[in-house]
C-alpha cells in the first residue's frame, strides 16, 4: 500500500507542477507580446514628438483640431506605455504565485513520509486528488499561504488579461487615429 500511495501522491503533485510550469510558460509569452505592445506605443510617441508639426500642417483638419486630436492621440499612447508598464509588474508577481505553488505541491511529495491524518491505511480514498489540488496535505500553517498565493495567482490572470486588452486597444486605437490625422489635404 505505500509504494502505491507514494506513486500516487508524486504523481498527482506532478501533473499540478507540470501544469503550474505551463502556465508560467504561457505567462512569459504573454508579457513577451505586452512589451511588443509597449514598444509600439513608444514608438507611437515618438513619431508624435518628431512629426508634431509636420502632421498638423499637412492634415485635412483644420490646423486647431488636428492638435487636439493629436494629443488625445499621445494620451492613448502614454496610457497604453502606463498599462505596459502594469502589466510586467503584474506578471512577475503572478510567476512568483506560480512558483510559490509549485514548491508547495512539491512539499505534498513528502506527506508519504510522515505522520499525516489523510494518510491511508489500506486504500487510496477517491478524493485523495482533490485534497492534493486544495493543498490539504500541507501543514495546517501552509494551508492558508496555499489558498493566498493560488487566490492571487486567480486575481493577478484576471487583471493582467484586462491590462493587456486595454493596451492592445489604445495602442491600436493610437495608431487608427495617427494614421487617419496624417492623411494630407
Amino acid at each position: 500500500m505505500t509504494d502505491n500511495f507514494e506513486k500516487f501522491v508524486s504523481q498527482s503533485t506532478g501533473l499540478h507542477k507540470d501544469t503550474l510550469t505551463e502556465q508560467i510558460r504561457i505567462s512569459e509569452d504573454v508579457n513577451k507580446y505586452s512589451v511588443w505592445l509597449l514598444g509600439l506605443s513608444t514608438a507611437g510617441v515618438a513619431v508624435l514628438i518628431v512629426r508634431f508639426d509636420e502632421i498638423a500642417n499637412m492634415s485635412w483638419l483644420q490646423a486647431y483640431c488636428v492638435k487636439l486630436w493629436l494629443i488625445l492621440v499621445g494620451l492613448l499612447f502614454l496610457v497604453s506605455i502606463f498599462l505596459g508598464a502594469w502589466h510586467q509588474r503584474s506578471s512577475i508577481k503572478e510567476r512568483n504565485c506560480y512558483r510559490k505553488l509549485i514548491s508547495m505541491f512539491g512539499a505534498q511529495n513528502l506527506i508519504p513520509y510522515f505522520k499525516h491524518s489523510d494518510y491511508p491505511k489500506d486504500e487510496i480514498p477517491e478524493d485523495m486528488h482533490r485534497k492534493i489540488s486544495d493543498g490539504q496535505l500541507l501543514n495546517s500553517e501552509n494551508i492558508p499561504k496555499f489558498e493566498g498565493a493560488r487566490k492571487q495567482a486567480k486575481e493577478l490572470s484576471r487583471k493582467l488579461s484586462l491590462l493587456l486588452n486595454a493596451q492592445q486597444l489604445l495602442t491600436g486605437i493610437g495608431y487608427v487615429l495617427l494614421f487617419l490625422l496624417s492623411i494630407p489635404s
